[in-house]
């Protein structure tokens, strides 16, 4: 492995890393585009695998401490996402191999733009 795709590595580890503490959201759509744009992982599918397994439960871990002190979880609801998370992902994984790098990207795209527009249309009716 050459230098300049681990630092380029740490580069989009870290900037998704903030987003993700700051924002709460699992920061795959900055790294999947990041990677794939960077060369640092050869193909969408492989990208895809990289970015899961980089998203195992340590990846967060003192982020969730922090919110924690603050009591900022409702822990019973994290335990039924957690779980439900992982039995579909596991389902979501054969998903992918049945279909195109092309069409799990026109996906991946629809998904990210209806999440855009329902954080646009959130924010314009946020009062606070």
């Amino acid at each position: 492995m050459n230098l300049l795709r681990i630092f380029l590595t740490v580069v989009v580890g870290t900037i998704s890393g903030l987003i993700g503490g700051a924002l709460g959201v699992v920061t795959s759509f900055i790294m999947l585009p990041a990677i794939l744009l960077l060369n640092i992982v050869p193909d969408y599918k492989m990208a895809v695998g990289t970015i899961l397994l980089s998203l195992l439960p340590p990846i967060s871990l003192l982020a969730v401490m922090d919110y924690y002190k603050r009591k900022k979880i409702d822990i019973p609801i994290a335990i039924i996402l957690c779980i439900s998370y992982i039995i579909a992902a596991k389902y979501g994984a054969h998903f992918n191999k049945e279909y195109s790098e092309k069409v799990l990207k026109y996906w991946t795209a629809a998904l990210l733009f209806i999440c855009a527009g329902y954080f646009c249309w959130s924010a314009q009716e946020d009062k606070s």
